[in-house]
Order: structure tokens, then C-alpha cells, then sequence
């Protein structure tokens, strides 16, 4: 008599035959880093076919992401962790509907974690790594900028948000450290409820030097990344007591090409000085002046790292320190709730 397993295994072997054939079809016309994921479909699907018949082996830590790895280390590491498409109670697809950024309602609200906004995802364990530039006097300085989405959560103004930890690399050290604290709304937009920015000087805190969160001092929610931007739209992103940052749609779906690949990316206009570029599925992509002369600061994507558990917990561990820090240090922060993770 033929063993359920036995069974499952053929089934199986017929299935891993087929995609065999649609994978080769597939690895032909796609890039580098879809084949890792193609390939590592199969395997997967071989190895449990092979279960039936071997001993359980015991569970493999995927591999560390390197502080600055390669196009090809992140091809390796992103196939052995999870889609960034995935999250915890999170819709996987929300009516689309885009703020207004005047009118901001608490009930509207949801789970800040996901990646319901396809130009902005806040998927935890994301990690982009931008090359920066600027111009000082007749001096090129150049430094790394590394933006992680952790898992912690705070609430600010009644809103559940997300911290992004943003961290400024001069000369492989850290030299500005900064935390935005994110919401996302049921259709699909994603908010600035605050941030808090530390300057650093050989690793050591030198001071605080932009705080805000809402509605203290007069500040209000904007908006971050709109659900679905469309061209000739304007909105407010942030507003608080030092400034308003003010935003325009300029094109969608533009090609925008930066070392790590080439995009149909969102270009928007911030404070009419300068462009911001954003790819579908990752982020912030790159940035350029829109002026002549002077520091013509720059800035291109130049890798994306899906952290494993250990280093999103790494990276969560200093946002943390990081919040607790702004309680200290700022009036602003020092009443507010406490950051935490899951």
C-alpha cells in the first residue's frame, strides 16, 4: 500500500518538474536578484518533498546583513528571510484614498506596521543604504546614509506610529541620528506625526537639534507619502513651530536609474529647493537640487537589506535608546509615551 508521504512525494516531484520548466523560462529574461528568488522557490520545494524520506535537519539563522553589503550580498540575503510585502495585521490591500492633509481623524488609523503604501513601505527589518554628497567651498564631502524600519512602536497625539531610525555615516562613524515617527491611515497614507534629530562627534552626543512631536507647540500631522500621488498635487508634509515643509507631485512613474537599479519612481518637489525620488516596493531612492550652485547635496540608493532577527532587534535597540534619550533631552519629548516593541 502506497504511504500518504510517498504519495505527497510524487505529487510533489510532478509539481517541482513543471516549475522546473517555468523557471527556466523565467531565469532567462529576469535580473540577478529575481533568480535567487526563483531558485530558492524550487529548492524550497525539493527539500520537502525530501523530508519524507531523510531526518529533520535542524533550522538554519539566516546570515547577517553585512553594515555595507554589496548589490550581491543583498540578493543573498534577501532570499533566505521573508518578503517585505508581508506583515503582521496589516491589509494587503486598502481602498485608496488620499489625505487631506487639514483634516486629520484619529479613527482613520490603523497598524502603522506593512507595505500598503507601495511608494513608502514601513515593513520592519527594511534597510536602505543611500551614498550622499555635498558640495563645501571647493571640497566634495561625501558620507552614507543608512534609514532602518524598526518594529517600535510609539503613540503620539492618540496614533499608534513606527519609528524610522535614520543614521548620517561620516567616516565609519555615526555622526546624526535621527527618529520619525510614522503613522499610516486605512487607506493607504502614510503621516508625520514627529521626529527628533542628535548630533554626534566621535561617537560621543554633542546635542539635540530639531524636536517636534504633535500637537505640542503648535505643531500638526502632515503628510508623509500620499496613498496614490498624482502629478500637480500639493500637500504639507510636516508643520511645527521651526517650519512647514511644503510638497508637490511632480511626475509619476518616471524612469529614475541609481546604482542599485533602475525605477518607474515618484518625483516629488519638497520646499520648491529639491528633488526626492521614490522607488515602488523600497523608498526613498534618491535626491537632487533643484538650483544651481552652491552645496548641491546629493544622494542615491545604493543597496537594500531585508535585516534579519537578530539585526532588526540591533536596530530596534537603538531606536529605544534613542526615544529615551528625547525624553531627557527635550521638553517636548520628556511627557511623552515610551516607545516600545512588540
Amino acid at each position: 500500500m502506497t504511504s500518504s508521504c510517498e504519495r505527497d512525494s510524487k505529487n510533489i516531484n510532478a509539481f517541482v518538474s513543471k516549475l522546473g520548466a517555468i523557471v527556466g523560462e523565467v531565469l532567462a529574461r529576469v535580473r540577478f536578484r529575481r533568480k535567487v528568488f526563483a531558485v530558492a522557490s524550487a529548492v524550497a520545494l525539493v527539500s520537502a518533498a525530501a523530508a519524507c524520506s531523510s531526518p529533520a535537519a535542524p533550522p538554519q539563522t539566516a546570515p547577517s546583513a553585512p553594515e555595507n553589503p554589496t548589490p550581491s550580498q543583498v540578493a543573498a540575503t534577501t532570499a533566505s528571510t521573508p518578503s517585505p510585502s508581508t506583515s503582521p495585521k496589516a491589509s494587503s490591500s486598502p481602498v485608496k484614498k488620499n489625505a487631506n492633509y487639514k483634516k486629520f481623524d484619529r479613527k482613520d488609523f490603523v497598524n502603522p506596521l506593512g507595505g500598503q503604501n507601495r511608494w513608502y513601505p514601513l515593513v520592519p527589518g527594511t534597510q536602505t543604504l543611500r551614498d550622499g554628497s555635498i558640495n563645501r567651498g571647493s571640497r566634495k564631502l561625501t558620507h552614507k546614509l543608512r534609514v532602518t524600519v524598526t518594529d517600535v512602536t510609539k503613540v503620539v497625539n492618540g496614533v499608534t506610529t513606527v519609528a524610522v531610525l535614520d543614521q548620517d555615516i561620516d567616516a565609519g562613524q555615526v555622526g546624526e541620528a535621527s527618529l520619525d515617527y510614522l503613522a499610516q491611515d486605512k487607506f493607504g497614507n502614510v503621516w508625520y506625526m514627529g521626529s527628533y534629530t542628535e548630533i554626534y562627534e566621535g561617537g560621543q552626543f554633542v546635542n539635540a537639534v530639531d524636536a517636534w512631536l504633535t500637537p505640542k507647540r503648535g505643531s500638526r500631522p502632515g503628510v508623509w507619502m500620499m496613498a496614490d500621488p498624482q502629478e500637480g498635487m500639493k500637500y504639507v508634509e510636516a508643520h511645527n513651530s521651526r517650519e512647514t515643509i511644503r510638497a508637490e507631485v511632480a511626475k509619476v512613474d518616471d524612469r529614475k536609474c541609481v546604482p542599485f537599479k533602475c525605477f518607474k519612481a515618484l518625483q516629488v518637489l519638497e520646499d520648491g529647493h529639491e528633488f526626492k525620488y521614490f522607488g515602488p516596493g523600497v523608498g526613498h531612492i534618491a535626491t537632487e537640487p533643484n538650483y544651481s550652485g552652491g552645496e548641491q547635496e546629493k544622494e542615491v540608493l545604493v543597496n537594500v537589506v531585508k535585516l534579519t532577527p537578530k539585526g532588526l532587534a540591533e536596530m530596534s535597540k537603538e531606536a529605544l535608546r534613542l526615544d529615551k534619550h528625547a525624553r531627557k533631552e527635550s521638553k517636548i519629548f520628556a511627557k511623552s509615551d515610551r516607545a516600545k516593541r512588540p
